[in-house]
């Protein structure tokens, strides 16, 4: 395959797996490589998950590999428990992944990749006690598609897996975790990350001007209208692809380092 400037050369799949697999793999590192980008991490901690299409098994990051490292081969396959089902010398954090299963389990049929980070600017948000306020265009997505999970400590065991399942109900796509941190999901690693980066830009914009004074509160019936519109598609303005961004952000990080294909 010829490069061109707005294509990326990919490898051919690999033979011990199949092109679902791959594919799905090639996505979580460019997931991975992204969160890092926007300055996203938590060194090592955190995760993002992403369900194999047709299949009951997730990828996952090595724990203990930062974001910046993580290769498409490097990502290691378990069951919806967090059981190892591929081979690698680094160990998975089974703890850390006790909330994307629970979300997973929830909801099958929609939400196939989950992303959780501590960054900042959604962590203000989390430790405030005001609900998420669409003030931007892109705002308008998290209207009604917000839930909310009280702080119980770390979670190292299934206990609170009813709480956040009900947090997220069926409409959901985004949980705030008070006084923890962000989850935005979505049906595929696009989904979940333009979710997030909208996300944390709604709730930068929040912030401050919360901080400089009386909110310009949109009008709940706009509010609406505009979601429909995002997840309608009709705000990609006739572009082919449903999220035109993608293959932009896929550029930007295979020019800084194209190892996350490999």
């Amino acid at each position: 395959m010829s490069e061109s400037r707005f294509k990326i050369h990919l490898p051919e799949t690999p033979s011990n797996m199949t092109e679902a697999e791959w594919q799905s793999r090639l996505d979580l590192a460019a997931c991975y490589r992204l969160v890092d980008y926007y300055g996203w991490t938590s060194v090592v901690y955190n995760h993002i998950t992403s369900r194999i299409p047709d299949t009951d098994h997730f990828l996952i990051n090595p724990f203990g590999m930062r974001y910046d490292e993580i290769r498409a081969s490097d990502l290691i396959k378990v069951d919806v428990d967090g059981e190892k089902l591929s081979a690698s010398d680094w160990p998975v954090n089974r703890a850390g992944y006790l909330i994307h299963s629970a979300i997973h389990r929830a909801r099958p049929d929609d939400l196939h990749c989950v992303i959780h980070t501590h960054e900042a600017i959604s962590q203000a948000l989390c430790a405030l006690n005001s609900p998420v306020i669409p003030v931007t265009q892109e705002g308008c997505q998290f209207y009604q598609r917000v839930g909310y999970h009280d702080f119980g400590g770390i979670v190292l065991d299934g206990s609170e897996e009813k709480k956040i399942t009900a947090a997220l109900g069926t409409q959901n796509h985004t949980l705030i975790l008070k006084n923890h941190g962000l989850i935005t999901a979505g049906p595929s690693c696009v989904w979940a990350f333009t979710r997030h980066y909208a996300f944390t830009r709604n709730a930068s914009v929040q912030l401050q001007a919360m901080a400089a004074g009386t909110l310009n509160l949109i009008n709940e019936d706009v509010m609406a209208k505009t979601r429909e519109q995002f997840e309608g598609g009709d705000a990609q303005a006739g572009a082919k692809e449903r999220h035109p961004e993608w293959p932009a952000l896929l550029r930007l990080i295979d020019d800084r380092d194209p190892t996350w294909k490999l």
